[in-house]
C-alpha cells in the first residue's frame, strides 16, 4: 500500500528535496539532483512506510514531510538510498548536510540504521556507522560512536534517553535502556537491563517495564 503525502504527490515531494538543496547548495545542479532523487524516491518512501506504520505517535500510511521527526527520518533514507545506488555522488553529502541543518541531527547516509527506528526530539544526536538493531529509539543529544576501532554494538529494541552516550567497545543487550546523561563505555549490558547513574557509577538492573511499547505499535 502506498504511503499518503502530505506533499500531494511524490512530484511534489522530489521538487520540494531538491528545492532545499539548491537554497543550501547554489552550486548544485537541480537537474541532476532531480534525476537522482527520482531514481531512490520509492525506496526512501517504502521504508518510511515501514517506520510511520511503526510508531505510535505517527498516523499510519501518511508521511508529512512538514513533520520534523518524519523529514529527519526520510532525508537520512534518502541519502541512504542514494549511497547504496549511487556511491561516490555528492548528494550524499549533501543531504547530510541538508538534514543536519533542518534537523540537526548527524546520521551519516552510509550508516545502517534498520527499520523501524523512531528518532525522537534528535536534535544534537550524533550516531556514528556502528552496530544497531531494530525498534532503535534516541533522543535528543544522544552519541553512539566508535573509539579508534572498537565499535559500540546495539541490539534489537534499545531505548537511549536524553544525553545518554554508547562508545568504545559496549554492547546493549536486546530490549535495554539507557537512562538520561548516561555513558556506557566498554561495557556489556545485558539483555532486558536498566543502565542509570548510581552512587559509584553505572547502575546496570533489571528492567521492570517495556519501554518499547511506549514507542511502537507492534514488535515485528
Amino acid at each position: 500500500m502506498a504511503l499518503t503525502l502530505q506533499a500531494g504527490t511524490r512530484d511534489r515531494l522530489a521538487q520540494h528535496v531538491c528545492g532545499q538543496l539548491a537554497m543550501l547548495y547554489p552550486l548544485s545542479e537541480p537537474e541532476n539532483d532531480r534525476a537522482v532523487v527520482d531514481e531512490v524516491l520509492q525506496e526512501a518512501l517504502r521504508r518510511m512506510e515501514i517506520i510511520v506504520d511503526a510508531v505510535r505517535g505517527f498516523q499510519p500510511g501518511r508521511f508529512d514531510h512538514l513533520n520534523t521527526l518524519q523529514y529527519a527520518s526520510f532525508l537520512y533514507l534518502l541519502g541512504n538510498a542514494v549511497h547504496r545506488q549511487f556511491s561516490g555522488n555528492d548528494m550524499i553529502d549533501r543531504l547530510f548536510g541538508l538534514n543536519r541543518m533542518v534537523s540537526g541531527l548527524e546520521l551519516f547516509p552510509a550508516v545502517t540504521l534498520p527499520e523501524p527506528f523512531f528518532l525522537s526530539h534528535a536534535l544534537g544526536a550524533v550516531l556514528g556507522n556502528v552496530s544497531y538493531g531494530r525498534h532503535l529509539v534516541f533522543f535528543q543529544n544522544v552519541t553512539v560512536g566508535r573509539v579508534g576501532d572498537r565499535r559500540p554494538q546495539l541490539g534489537d529494541r534499545v531505548v537511549l534517553f536524553a544525553g545518554a552516550a554508547v562508545t568504545g567497545n559496549a554492547v546493549i543487550g536486546e530490549g535495554s535502556v539507557v537512562s538520561a546523561g548516561v555513558q556506557v563505555h566498554n561495557l556489556v549490558v545485558p539483555p532486558g537491563s536498566l543502565v542509570s547513574a548510581g552512587p559509584d557509577g553505572v547502575s546496570i538492573t533489571p528492567l521492570r517495564r517495556d519501554y518499547h511499547e511506549l514507542y511502537f505499535r507492534t514488535k515485528r
